[in-house]
C-alpha cells in the first residue's frame, strides 16, 4: 500500500533521539538553520545532548520549552 507523501509546506520534524530535559533552544522561529547545526540542548543521564537540525530551512516552530521533560520521538523542532 501506497503512503501519501507529506503535504507541501508541512516541514521537517526534528525528533527527540531520547528522552530527557530540554535545557536551551539554541534558535528562535524565524532564524535560518542549516542542516547539522546546533538547534537545542537536552539533558540526559547527566549528559548534555546537541540536537542538529536534519535539514535546511528556517525554524518554524519551537515545540518545547526551557526545562521541558521530553520523550523518545518527541517533535522538537520544525524547520520549514
Amino acid at each position: 500500500v501506497n503512503k501519501p507523501a507529506a503535504a507541501c509546506g508541512a516541514g521537517t520534524t526534528v525528533a527527540s533521539p531520547l528522552p530527557g530535559v530540554n535545557q536551551e533552544a539554541c534558535r528562535k522561529e524565524g532564524d535560518a538553520v542549516k542542516r547539522g547545526q546546533k538547534v537545542m540542548v537536552l539533558e540526559a543521564m547527566k549528559m548534555e545532548n546537541v540536537i542538529e537540525a536534519t535539514a535546511d530551512g528556517t525554524v518554524t516552530a519551537i515545540k518545547v520549552g526551557k526545562r521541558d521533560l521530553v520523550l523518545e520521538g518527541a517533535p522538537l523542532v520544525i524547520i520549514g
